[in-house]
């Protein structure tokens, strides 16, 4: 086949659809000029591969010049030409472009026409291809390589101009954003991702790396470590993300004006998630089985709660003043090193707050820094008879019930959770650090106080360098739920610095009393505005991972028995154990006497210092008369449930969860 028929075979070829294969280095487009070479079928990776725009442009261009000299050649030949000398066809392509009848083209003037139609055709091809673009996809020019390639399209450049990954451990360990971070390497959060603002931004110590981070190298997302990836970042926005209902999430970056809140968006009308549903504003307590946490405290009703916070408000107000000059000199002759220890009871929970006090001085410890604030007369005689130092507010607390809570979040918990606002609020107002703890806790190790052989202090919130810059740190309370996001702080055990930020904290939590009554938890009101305090006063907020050593509870208790074994062979560097995640103080007793930590005699649980020692009327205590006759010498120590830690094993005890398996 001489070149004339092989062009016009090719142009015919190219015309019907050219395999892609055909149009690569390796295959030429004229096999006649290479003979003896055949065209290897393509592969599946060329078979399968998408088309890209440099291929369609060669195409197009192949196309066009194929017909042009194919159709010169044929109407050569209608004239009895045998060659493509398309000047001297009087129908040939050049005359016809051109309008110019029979009159003869220059070649210049047919190379020209040529070039007009071959770039028309291929710009209407590419406006075609553009068409079908997705928002946001990339045209690559002909020549331009992967690494040549933006990361993201110029529509989005205000707010993201490249993207980088660093270890979330190694971020967090740089700069302690203060959240309870679980562990990410060797999970599917094992990476963090910085996206950048501005080009600016991007690191300067290795060019090779901003370039990567800016441009697509073919090697995904870059990988480098926290300092570099944020060497010149003035600002860094960090948002904490998840999806702990594992639901079909999705997380959408819009540049606007700067927000630092999160929009919850739910297929919902207020029940469970419906998929057949569009998507609507919710609260960001909305959880997916359609219950929301966060719900506005009724103001009209018999029962309102937010008139019986003002009532109580109204009362606090009232009396602040005197109760802070009566605190001035108790709080003076208590603190040690500008801080003190802070608990409240009523005598309903006077039995823990009594184990409280034995356990620790049973062990040596100097409770001289404790002030407790009772709620009624009954446990301020306790308290003071086993030595603590106590102030009884009875303008505030004494409408407070005196009954034992029989489950989390009834009248009576709900009802101690104000006096759990007031007492860390007066030392603070009085420009005292504050230890707040539950009376559910035993000591290992002072964490506020403990005294050196020099007498020199060893706070551990005082002392340790690494966490001085926060203004309240927090035992984590092990629960992950929506309701106690994003910190999960426990209300049970945290210590609060003296500060304008700590001091409104408390303050707005005071104002904030109508939450609690409405939703029953001190906690989760506390916890929303840790998280908004922390955003808009710039607050410091630490919550210790669960997963540390130094604060255990009761979701160590229920969940983490290897970490249980080691504890109760004091092999953990413990400071306290605090018995939270349990029903009631009852069921909190069984479980202390089979930790063996409990040191409280039989006699003196729930009877009143008048009982226990025989005496009548009231009584005003300052000896620890009540030490000897209420604390044992020893922890009291007995069998209840196998299926929970025990000091020695417990094998042959009942179960209180729906297991049989033995805890040894």
């Amino acid at each position: 086949m001489d070149v004339h028929s092989n062009l016009l075979f090719e142009s015919i070829s190219v015309f019907v659809g050219i395999p892609k294969h055909t149009i690569s280095p390796s295959c030429p487009l004229f096999p006649s000029d290479q003979p003896g070479k055949t065209c290897p079928p393509p592969t599946d990776e060329e078979a399968h591969q998408p088309s890209n725009p440099n291929a369609i442009i060669l195409l197009v261009k192949i196309t066009f010049v194929s017909l042009v000299c194919g159709s010169s050649y044929l109407a050569g030949s209608l004239w009895g030409r045998h060659s493509l000398e398309l000047h001297v066809a009087p129908l040939s392509v050049g005359s016809l472009v051109r309008g110019s009848g029979g009159r003869d083209a220059t070649d210049a003037e047919c190379e020209q026409a040529r070039e007009q139609w071959i770039e028309l055709r291929v710009q209407r091809e590419l406006e075609q291809y553009k068409e079908n673009l997705l928002p946001g996809e990339i045209i690559r020019g002909p020549n331009q390589p992967d690494s040549e390639t933006k990361r993201f399209p110029t529509s989005v450049e205000r707010f993201a101009t490249g993207i980088a990954r660093v270890k979330k451990d190694d971020l967090d360990a740089l700069f302690d954003f203060g959240n309870p971070m679980e562990k990410g390497a060797g999970t599917s959060d094992e990476d963090a991702i910085i996206i950048y603002n501005d080009r600016n931004a991007l690191p300067s110590s290795n060019n090779s790396l901003a370039h990567a981070i800016e441009y697509n190298d073919g090697q995904g997302i870059p990988l480098t470590d926290p300092q570099t990836a944020t060497e010149n970042c003035d600002g860094m926005n960090v948002i904490f993300t998840g999806n702990p209902e594992h639901t079909a999430q999705c997380t959408a970056l819009i540049g606007n004006y700067e927000s630092y809140h999160i929009q919850r968006w739910m297929r919902t009308d207020g029940g469970k998630i419906d998929h057949h549903l569009p998507l609507t504003h919710v609260s960001r307590g909305f959880a997916p089985r359609g219950k929301s946490n966060f719900y506005a405290p009724p103001y009209d009703g018999r029962n309102s709660q937010v008139k019986r916070h003002w009532k109580m408000l109204l009362t606090f107000l009232q009396n602040v003043d005197a109760v802070l000059e009566d605190l001035t000199p108790i709080l003076k002759k208590v603190a040690r090193n500008n801080a003190v220890v802070v608990m409240t009871c009523n005598h309903g929970q006077s039995a823990l707050l009594m184990n409280f006090a034995c356990s620790a001085r049973r062990k040596g410890f100097d409770l001289g820094n404790v002030l407790v604030f009772p709620s009624d007369k009954e446990t301020k005689e306790l308290a003071e008879g086993l030595g603590l130092t106590t102030y009884y507010d009875e303008k505030n607390m004494g409408p407070l019930p005196s009954g034992g809570a029989k489950r989390y979040g009834d009248k009576y918990f709900t009802a101690m959770m104000y006096a759990k606002v007031i007492c860390v609020l007066y030392p603070l107002m009085l420009n005292y650090d504050v230890l707040f703890q539950d009376v559910d806790i035993v000591y290992f190790k002072d964490p506020v106080s403990p005294i050196s052989h020099d007498n020199s202090p060893q706070s551990y919130f005082q002392n340790d360098p690494k966490i001085q810059h926060f203004d309240v740190l927090f035992q984590h309370d092990g629960s992950n739920t929506i309701r106690y996001a994003p910190y999960s702080a426990n209300s049970g055990f945290y210590y609060v610095r003296a500060n304008k930020r700590s001091q409104y904290l408390f303050t707005s939590l005071l104002y904030h009393s109508d939450l609690i009554l409405t939703w029953d938890s001190h906690q989760q009101a506390l916890v929303q505005l840790l998280a908004e305090h922390s955003s808009l006063f710039g607050l410091n907020v630490k919550v210790f991972s669960r997963d540390t050593e130094m604060f255990p509870g009761g979701y160590h208790f229920h969940n983490r028995h290897e970490f249980m074994k080691k504890f109760l062979k004091g092999k953990t560097d413990t400071y306290i154990f605090h018995m939270s995640w349990t029903e009631n103080k009852d069921i909190k007793l069984l479980f202390l006497r089979q930790l063996g930590e409990w040191y409280v005699e039989d006699k003196c649980i729930g009877s009143t210092a008048s009982e226990i020692l025989g005496t009548g009327g009231s009584l005003s205590l300052g000896d620890a008369s009540l030490f000897e006759p209420c604390c044992a010498a020893k922890p009291i120590f007995s069998c209840h449930y196998k299926d929970k830690p025990s000091k020695l094993p417990c094998k042959d005890s009942t179960t209180i969860d729906k297991t049989s398996r033995s805890f040894w």
